[in-house]
């Protein structure tokens, strides 16, 4: 199990090559190679986990991982004759326990392509007995590098670095929140070039996001524990409460939640709201049914049009 474990991720990337995939989609780029900036350098067994789903005919792959110990990104090109400049940084949710990488990550990318965009996959440490990894001290600073990181590379990717945005769902959702509206503009006097960077992303896709953490609804003790430790200060968590940092400088904002998900839609209509608030351009979309964790799933709902919407949205606002 331990070497089927380890084999998975390079497996898949062996068959996105066969598929017709470059090079640089294949390849695991490390966020922090010379060391993640906590200091905290603890080496983990990734364990993966097969949750195959089946639709219709059809088995789809639904990977889960967890014990991660080095944050990467995966790059995905579109064919050259269809590729715009535009790129998504992709963060998969998983309460922040493990990540469902496939179907919100690697599937989303791959289906980014077809549109022309280059879709970053991002693999970010979640909580773990032996690590001291949380959200605030890792999952926070690992994505607002995976932006940094694409503006370094966009002359080399052939990107436009006004168009990177952020798609994430769930707790990924969150992060996607937190780019959205805790970025700054990147330290001019760092000798790491790519901290010299701006992480704001010019727009960003929460999908059926957590966002209000200071509601007690959301909140579990459970939650508090793996997103700011076991000392978490009604400080620390304002702090990081995206809805309370909205300004008239967050970017535009595309919302996607359903009515009778279990993760409640008061998440994105109350962020929607704050946007509005601050004349920000902002989309919500509300599905009656559809639950909680779709992502590239075909439910046979309304809801599974979501992507189609979020094509259109990006095109009628020009982000590619």
């Amino acid at each position: 199990m331990k070497i089927y474990s380890r084999l998975l991720p390079t497996l898949s990337f062996i068959f996105l090559g066969i598929a017709g995939l470059t090079a640089l989609q294949a390849r695991e780029i490390p966020l922090w190679p010379n060391g993640l900036p906590n200091g905290q350098e603890v080496q983990l067994e990734e364990i993966w986990q097969e949750r195959p789903i089946e639709e219709g005919a059809n088995v789809t792959l639904d990977r889960s991982v967890k014990a991660i110990s080095t944050p990467t990104m995966t790059v995905y090109r579109p064919e050259k004759q269809n590729q715009q400049r535009s790129s998504i940084v992709i963060l998969p949710g998983g309460g922040f326990s493990h990540l469902a990488i496939d179907k919100e990550d690697h599937d989303i990318a791959r289906w980014l392509n077809t549109h022309g965009i280059t879709g970053i996959v991002v693999k970010y440490p979640v909580i773990h007995e032996q690590s001291n990894f949380h959200v605030y001290n890792s999952s926070v600073p690992d994505s607002l590098r995976a932006i940094r990181q694409v503006r370094h590379q966009a002359k080399d990717w052939n990107l436009d670095p006004n168009k990177v945005g952020v798609m994430g769902f769930s707790a990924g959702g969150y992060l996607t929140a937190v780019a959205g509206t805790l970025y700054n503009d990147g330290n001019p006097k760092s000798p790491d070039p790519i901290e010299r960077m701006s992480c704001r992303p010019n727009f960003i896709a929460p999908i059926y996001p957590l966002i209000e953490i200071e509601d007690r609804v959301n909140m579990s003790e459970a939650y508090k524990v793996r997103m700011f430790g076991q000392n978490a200060t009604s400080e620390r968590i304002h702090q990081f409460s995206p809805i309370k940092h909205v300004t008239s400088s967050t970017p535009p904002t595309f919302l996607v939640h359903a009515h009778d998900d279990n993760l409640s839609s008061q998440n994105s209509a109350r962020f929607y709201l704050a946007l509005l608030e601050s004349d920000v351009s902002t989309e919500l979309h509300v599905y009656s049914k559809g639950g909680h964790g779709y992502g590239m799933r075909q439910r046979g709902l309304p809801l599974s049009s979501w992507r189609e919407r979020f094509a259109d949205w990006m095109k009628f606002n020009d982000f590619r």
